[in-house]
């Protein structure tokens, strides 16, 4: 397959479009579409911003977006790496745990004669127990028949009704422009991996949760009306938005709208 690149530049150059026209019509910035021409990755802020404007490059040329995003996680996306260090100190710590060798015979004979006495003490506490209960709802019963005679019979209560479900009320406030993705309880995307400019906002939506990601600090979260300011950060963080408040995602819960 050609270069990634070069299929993009050669086919901005055949429909005699400028990178400025690019620049307008998609938001992406020009030196980030040159880098993209050059495939100078390192000039991008991340993975999933090259992907991301890689995407959008492609669909405003009316080129394949899928087959040239697998290109570049095939030949240059590196997969993420996982805490190895804090993995290895807990499973060194799990062996030393099991180098511990089997209690002794006198102390397991201890412990079962314990947990059978334990064992017989709250089998007679029931037995004690249910007596008691059916004896008092024995007198219960006589006394109730006794006092109802003459008197008419209450009805019962009615339940309460049920407590509704919690929805909470989303919007994106864009500071400066960020890239975003936002859906909602049923995985429906409601900011599809736009790139919202300086004060742009998507929303209200309302939704029993939201999964958000931002791309970096210049995306606030309007929640039920209260505003969340987002950290200044270069890579993506994500959210989890719920009536009872607001957790940080890990990485790979983070939704990506792709």
């Amino acid at each position: 397959m050609a270069e990634i690149g070069s299929t993009l530049r050669e086919t901005r150059i055949r429909k005699k479009i400028d990178i400025t026209t690019v620049e307008d019509a998609t938001k992406i910035r020009a030196k980030y579409l040159r880098a993209i021409e050059n495939e100078e990755w390192s000039v991008l802020p991340g993975p999933t911003y090259v992907k991301t404007f890689l995407r959008t490059y492609a669909q405003y040329l009316g080129l394949d977006a899928h087959l040239l995003v697998d290109e570049f996680a095939a030949r240059f996306e590196e997969p993420e790496e996982l805490e190895l260090p804090a993995f290895s100190r807990e499973q060194r710590v799990r062996t030393r745990v099991e180098r511990v060798g089997p209690p002794s015979r006198l102390v397991a004979a201890g412990v079962l004669a314990l947990l059978i006495l334990a064992f017989l003490l709250v089998l007679g506490l029931t037995a004690d127990d249910n007596g008691d209960k059916n004896g008092t709802s024995q007198r219960s019963r006589r006394a109730a028949a006794g006092g109802d005679r003459g008197q008419p019979k209450k009805q019962a209560a009615a339940p309460a009704p049920a407590a509704p479900h919690g929805n909470v009320k989303l919007s994106v406030v864009a500071a400066r422009p960020v890239w975003v993705c936002v859906v909602d309880a049923r995985d429906r995307p409601r900011v599809n991996a736009r790139i919202l400019a300086a004060g742009e906002r998507q929303g209200p939506f309302t939704s029993p949760s939201f999964k958000v990601t931002v791309g970096n600090g210049g995306g606030d979260l309007r929640i039920n009306g209260k505003l969340r300011d987002t950290p200044d950060r270069s890579e993506p963080i994500g959210y989890l938005v719920k009536p009872s408040g607001t957790t940080v995602l890990g990485a790979a819960e983070s939704p990506t709208c792709s």
